[in-house]
């Protein structure tokens, strides 16, 4: 059974159907070592299509659960957490946007492809993977990234972290992580016991000690990318 390089994790995965396996396979390594083992049977999608709010199949379900398994044990034992954004490197760095379904994640990071050119790598555009490696968080590439399926699998260091708005003008103003925390959790996965909720809002508490995090009111236009831009670049020069 095929192991795969998944957030600098290898992780044996056995799941059930084809459309899994096609979209798992450019995650393949030839490590034979693992760092933990996900088992999918057909009762554990049934289950998880019982208690899902969306009305999947099994077949449909099998990604989202092996994504929630791999999202449970990396918070658990390897200092990682989901987080629900639009993620790209732009010069080995990663700038990390994240908003409702709907707001317009996608559309902004266009716009710096458009802009940089072959300087931006998407990363992830849907569902990436945060982890503490050293004394810096990197965002990770997954299998899985959303409609448009645009991602790599990469990782880079993380820059700045972005919460979008839509608006007339474009305006990046720095923000306190406790001024917006109910966007940030709603944008990751909820524990349901006390000792992996403990866990991850310990990591979210370092992380945004160490990240800038930024409200970023924006439109369509290129400009929008040049005031996300400053706005991380010369707080960087400042510090």
């Amino acid at each position: 059974m095929p192991i795969y390089r998944i957030a600098d994790l290898n992780i044996l995965i056995e799941p059930l159907y084809d459309s899994t396996l096609e979209r798992l396979k450019p995650y393949i390594t030839d490590r034979t070592d693992y760092d933990f083992k996900i088992k999918v049977t057909q009762n554990d999608l049934n289950d998880f299509c019982t208690h899902s709010s969306s009305d999947s199949s099994p077949q449909s379900a099998e990604n989202p659960f092996i994504l929630t398994q791999i999202c449970e044990k990396t918070l658990k034992f390897y200092n990682g957490f989901f987080f629900h954004s639009s993620s790209l490197m732009l010069d080995g760095e990663a700038y990390v946007f994240s908003a409702p379904s709907g707001t317009g994640k996608s559309t902004h990071t266009a716009l710096w492809r458009k802009l940089f050119g072959n300087r931006v790598t998407m990363i992830n555009d849907d569902k990436p993977i945060i982890r503490k490696n050293g004394d810096k968080f990197y965002i990770y590439g997954t299998p899985w990234m959303g409609k448009a399926d645009i991602g790599n699998n990469i990782s880079a260091p993380i820059k700045a972290v972005y919460i979008l708005q839509r608006g007339t003008e474009n305006i990046a103003r720095r923000v306190e992580p406790g001024k917006v925390f109910k966007q940030l959790l709603s944008a990751t996965v909820m524990p349901a016991d006390k000792e992996n909720m403990s866990t991850l809002l310990g990591l979210l508490d370092e992380f945004f000690s160490t990240t800038p995090l930024f409200l970023l009111t924006c439109n369509t236009d290129d400009d929008a990318v040049e005031t996300a831009y400053s706005a991380a670049n010369n707080l960087a020069k400042r510090n």
